[in-house]
């Protein structure tokens, strides 16, 4: 240390003349913009044995936007939320508009024990007695390969004997025959566990072990989402400073862990849904806007038309009754779930084994979607709590935007090559689910059911139409927001109520003194003023603020002399100067 200070050397003397400040004006600093709250991110990783943290940090890799010196800067913390002794905590910290994002893995594996490849044989016999069109599209080469073993067998069966091949007893025999072989090949699937290599037992059983709903894998089942829901219920309920850790949570899950997260989400929501305020009343704001959104996009969905736009609009009024749920009470913080190569395009094979017993299960709203059902009468995605409304058990995305992401077969009607588990989820889950198909990543996305592992693999390939180009986007880190708070919304609402009002009402107001960069206003005013965000809300009352009509001092009337009192005025003033006045002056007054 050098300077006026002690150990500079200055013992003992004559006392240094303290610096003083430069008058000259010190250069400005490039303004930081304020962030308020973190955002969490949890992967569940998919099928197989994976091992703690391979998941969490092939995806930190390929999800996270590098910085402005072309590195991904992230460090390697405790984990705080979970249990677990071999996860950890990924913190990358604050840049740009990005806040703070904590990364954290679900692990699931060790609970998936004593698979059997015999496991996989309900759900292949399911698939292979279906019809050519009805199999899905990825499974159609494993389906016509299957049969083509099938036919060789019978074919060398007939041509053994082609001169008995006209008569009964050889029908009688050829049909014997593909039973005993149907029968020989139930066996040796259920024996194949000896066989087979361990990755293969290990990664498809456990597809078919989790959606089975046989004793065996009730506590499998059971084990697992469990844990996945005390994770997200820690993540809500985590504190820091006296206030909510995370404002945003977003959930990411490959494969199989789709399916868990999804259990996860509406189980999740069913317990929370009705948290409101203690003082919230009337419905949330942005729910009139999301209604008639979902109305188009169910009107699409009937008439069998997609509309991109209409999709983005939807997306949109999500985000807005999001805001609104928080300005409601409600302390939900999950915004977005992203699936990535998830066999849930063929859930009803899964689920219920046919299309139409899994229409009766979303029916019935057991099977929530997006956009929700809608129930008959006033009010189809609420019902009242107390002095309010709140969305019903049937309806998590209405908050929680989907975003699926998969590497298409090729050719497209006899998928051989690419991602034989992923697929379009709108055809089951709802036309509100943003559906997108991953074209780069050429050749090694071109390749037999191998691309389903390369998702993550390749965070080096950020071209457009690449995996890590494409989730980025869905993760939207940057697009991070605070719902603005009750102190922010009464401002904006006196400072609306200050400006001129001779073209309209609030929404006028609005509409006329705002940036044209904000959302137009939808429904009432204050619905719209409760779904901005913190920044927007900011940035709103400033320019508010700077719009309030300046009001003139009032102008000094002419001849004010002339009016009526104003000599008795004039002379109480020539009074009081004469009792403030000198002694002298006081004196002379008593004389006269």
């Amino acid at each position: 240390m050098t300077g006026n200070g002690k150990a500079g050397g200055l013992g003992g003397g004559r006392r240094p003349r303290p610096h003083r400040a430069s008058k000259a004006k010190a250069a400005p600093q490039a303004a930081v913009p304020k962030r308020d709250g973190r955002q969490a991110v949890v992967i569940v990783h998919g099928m197989g044995e994976q091992r703690p943290l391979d998941a969490l940090t092939g995806f930190v890799q390929a999800g996270l936007p590098p910085g402005a010196d072309g590195r991904r800067t992230y460090y390697s913390r405790a984990d705080i939320v979970t249990d677990s002794f071999e996860s950890r905590r990924f913190v990358a910290p604050a840049e740009g508009n990005r806040p703070q994002t904590d990364f954290f893995e679900y692990h699931w594996a060790h609970l998936m024990q004593g698979n059997r490849f015999g496991d996989m044989w309900p759900i292949f016999k399911k698939l292979l007695v279906r019809l050519p069109w009805r199999v899905p599209n990825g499974l159609r080469f494993v389906w016509a390969l299957f049969w083509a073993i099938i036919a060789g067998a019978l074919t060398w069966w007939f041509v053994a004997d082609p001169a008995d091949i006209s008569t009964l007893t050889s029908l009688v025999a050829g049909v014997a025959g593909a039973g005993a072989l149907a029968a020989v090949l139930t066996f040796a699937l259920g024996r194949l566990g000896a066989i087979v290599p361990n990755m293969v037992t290990t990664s498809f059983v456990d597809v078919v072990r989790y959606l089975d709903t046989s004793p065996r894998s009730y506590a499998v089942r059971r084990d697992i989402r469990k844990g996945f829901v005390e994770m997200l219920t820690r993540l809500h309920e985590a504190r820091y400073a006296g206030k909510r850790r995370y404002e945003r949570i977003v959930i990411v899950a490959h494969s199989l862990g789709a399916y868990i997260a999804y259990d996860g989400i509406c189980y999740l929501w069913g317990r929370m849904n009705n948290q409101s305020g203690e003082h919230a009343v009337g419905e949330p704001a942005g729910l009139t806007a999301f209604d008639q959104a979902a109305s188009v996009l169910t009107t699409d969905a009937s008439a069998g038309i997609c509309d991109p736009e209409h999709v983005r609009t939807y997306r949109r009024t999500q985000r807005e009754l999001w805001y609104g749920q928080r300005a409601h009470g409600s302390n939900w913080r999950i915004s977005d779930f992203v699936s990535v190569g998830t066999p849930m395009y063929f859930a009803d094979i899964l689920y219920t084994g046919n299309r139409e017993k899994f229409r009766q299960r979303v029916g019935r709203g057991e099977i929530p979607t997006c956009p929700p059902l809608r129930s008959p009468g006033k009010h189809p995605f609420t019902y009242r709590w107390h002095d309010s409304r709140v969305l019903n058990d049937a309806a998590p995305f209405a908050v929680v935007r989907w975003t699926n992401l998969w590497f298409p077969v090729w050719p497209r009607w006899f998928g051989t090559l690419g991602d034989w588990f992923g697929g379009p989820l709108t055809p089951l889950f709802g036309s509100g689910i943003l559906d997108v198909p991953i074209l780069g990543n050429k050749p090694w996305r071109l390749m037999i059911a191998s691309p389903h592992t390369l998702y993550f693999k390749q965070p080096d390939r950020n071209a457009v139409g690449d995996a890590a180009w494409h989730l980025e986007r869905a993760l939207a880190l940057d697009d991070f927001a605070v719902p603005a708070t009750d102190e922010q919304v009464a401002e904006a609402k006196a400072l609306l109520r200050g400006l001129d009002d001779r073209e309209g009402g609030m929404g006028a107001r609005i509409e006329r003194f705002t940036d044209p960069k904000l959302p137009p206003v939808t429904g009432s005013a204050e619905d719209w003023l409760a779904t901005r965000t913190r920044a927007q809300m900011s940035t709103l009352i400033d320019q508010l603020a700077a719009m309030q009509p300046v009001r003139p001092p009032p102008r000094r009337r002419r001849f004010a002399w002339l009016r009526p009192g104003s000599r008795r005025r004039r002379a109480d003033r020539a009074g009081d100067r004469i009792r403030d006045g000198a002694p002298e002056e006081r004196r002379r007054e008593a004389a006269c």
